[in-house]
């Protein structure tokens, strides 16, 4: 079992159980994903991916989407920058890194969305709600 000291006491054992049994365990509450957002500094490249992402129909979008919209070329260079912001506002959240086989960066981005790669190399990430209402407490999105 994960070591999840931030929300482990009384008042919200059981809603954490409860939230880790839905969704998982690196996937934290919008009041996690606000705390983060808050204490880490963001880019304004970061902030373009992550508007893109939760204003993208169905939330839904590739790696060469994010690429694109920070001016970059290629799935590879989205979902390794998404990445690098994924494990920052993970590391600020407090949440573990999703167990997986896939690199470091891109098992990263799991704690901000659901993703399957495609029959090309791109993979196609859809925002986690808590996410999206984090980016809506915080005014990024």
């Amino acid at each position: 079992m994960l070591n999840m000291t931030h929300r482990d006491n009384p008042v919200t054992r059981a809603y954490s159980t409860q939230i880790t049994h839905r969704t998982g365990p690196h996937i934290g509450r919008v009041d996690d994903y606000v705390r983060a957002l808050k204490s880490i500094e963001i880019s304004s490249c970061e902030r373009d991916m992550l508007r893109a992402h939760a204003k993208a129909p169905g939330r839904e979008i590739t790696g060469n989407q994010l690429a694109n919209t920070i001016g970059h070329f290629g799935s590879r260079i989205g979902n390794k920058k998404y990445g690098k912001l994924a494990r920052k506002i993970a590391a600020a959240a407090e949440l573990p890194t999703c167990k997986s086989d896939v690199s470091d960066y891109l098992a990263a981005v799991f704690t901000l969305a659901d993703g399957a790669q495609q029959n090309s190399e791109d993979w196609h990430w859809v925002m986690h709600e808590e996410v999206v209402e984090a980016l809506k407490k915080t005014r990024i999105v």
